[in-house]
């Protein structure tokens, strides 16, 4: 990724005098207190450990490699759906944990190819990984479930699914040969949905992190909720559905016209953001 000379100058400077500030504040408020020493020495550590994790993630954003400042944490990158995650570490010696958060693509700069390519490779790989994850689950047939497990999957062949109940599911992930129907009040905190045809989401579900991709068409209706990446032929969203930030959805012909999105302004803090298979300049979204 390449960066601007004057994206250094600004950033360090930053960090520096951030970190100095800290530092002299503590400083002070030790030499006030005789009984809170302790504590606000803890807290002068754990300050200065959650700095220090967040510079090395400032410092990676920009550009520079992770040993460039030896004293700061070191940074990891590992894919995260079509996110990234970065990591490092956060706390003193006697505690440490890991800070880590979850960025994408700032919309900018990026060309049709990058795009189309990145779109490609990652229908791939979620098929993929659903078809790994549902090996020696084999199900022929129309498939329905009316009550939810804490971990749910199949690979279906010559049906369709369909999935209606309240319950809470930790991860859910299909290959479907036919169409598929998620419906009720169920709550996923993780879906993912490789389909070849048409995909609904209907009543009060939500998905906390979905990966969908379907050669049919995708539509979200009534209160349905959902966070990821979707890739499908055409989409509509209807009623109250909506998609929370950040959510990237695909159209791949142009029925997508006919969208009747309800997104509130609200779930959008912080604009569009890319998933980070698309190359370009990191934007982050939150921390986990």
């Amino acid at each position: 990724m390449a960066v601007l000379p004057n994206s250094r100058g600004f950033v360090l400077p930053m960090v520096a005098i951030l970190l100095l500030s800290l530092t002299m504040l503590f400083t002070i408020l030790l030499k006030t207190g005789g009984k809170l020493n302790p504590v606000l020495s803890r807290y002068k550590s754990d300050f200065e450990a959650f700095y220090r994790a967040e510079s090395a993630v400032l410092l990676h954003l920009q550009g520079f490699p992770s040993d460039y400042y030896p004293e700061l944490p070191r940074v990891q990158v590992e894919p995260f759906g079509p996110w990234e995650k970065i990591c490092t570490i956060s706390g003193t010696e006697k505690s440490d944990k890991d800070f880590c958060l979850v960025a994408g693509t700032e919309p900018h700069n990026v060309s049709f190819w990058e795009w189309s390519n990145g779109v490609s490779n990652y229908r791939s790989d979620l098929e993929k990984r659903i078809l790994e994850s549902t090996s020696g689950k084999e199900l022929y047939g129309n498939r329905r479930y009316f009550q939810g497990d804490s971990l749910m999957s199949g690979a279906i062949h010559q049906g369709d699914l369909e999935i209606s109940f309240s319950d809470r599911v930790q991860s859910a992930s299909f290959w479907v040969e036919g169409t598929v129907l998620v419906r009720g009040h169920a709550h996923f905190d993780t879906l993912r949905l490789y389909a070849l045809g048409d995909v609904v989401f209907q009543g009060e579900m939500s998905v906390g992190y979905l990966e969908l991709f379907t050669q049919g068409g995708f539509r979200a209706e009534g209160e349905a909720s959902f966070r990821g990446m979707v890739l499908a032929s055409s989409f509509r969203m209807k009623d109250h559905a909506r998609s929370l930030f950040p959510t990237a959805v695909v159209a791949t012909w142009d029925e997508s016209y006919e969208n009747e999105t309800a997104q509130s302004p609200e779930d959008e803090p912080d604009g569009v953001l890319f998933p980070a298979f698309i190359e370009g300049r990191r934007k982050i979204w939150g921390r986990l």
